[in-house]
């Protein structure tokens, strides 16, 4: 057990189960009530959902070993992604 707390892959694994307990939590039926508006909610989600997308590309997709180069262009890739969901969401909400 002392071993598998040391090893990066599995505790990345478990911080992915974590948050994806805590999403579940946060957009299912008691999320609204728990944040306060659905806009929030789907804030919360979708930044949780493209964090764990950047933790699956730099632990197991061997990214953060790559060039500074792509290193940046994948985070940055993200960032635009989930900016541009967002921006689609309010625009459609406006």
């Amino acid at each position: 057990m002392a071993s598998l707390l040391r090893d990066r892959l599995f505790l990345v694994w478990a911080l992915l189960v974590a948050v994806t307990l805590l999403s579940s939590q946060i957009g299912g039926t008691s999320g609204v009530a728990w944040i306060g508006s659905p806009a929030a909610v789907t804030v919360a989600v979708l930044s949780i959902a493209f964090a764990k997308v950047w933790m699956v590309m730099f632990t197991y997709m061997d990214v953060r070993g790559a060039p500074l180069v792509l290193r940046v262009l994948v985070t940055a890739w993200i960032a635009l992604v989930l900016c541009g969901l967002l921006a689609v969401y309010f625009g459609a909400l406006g």
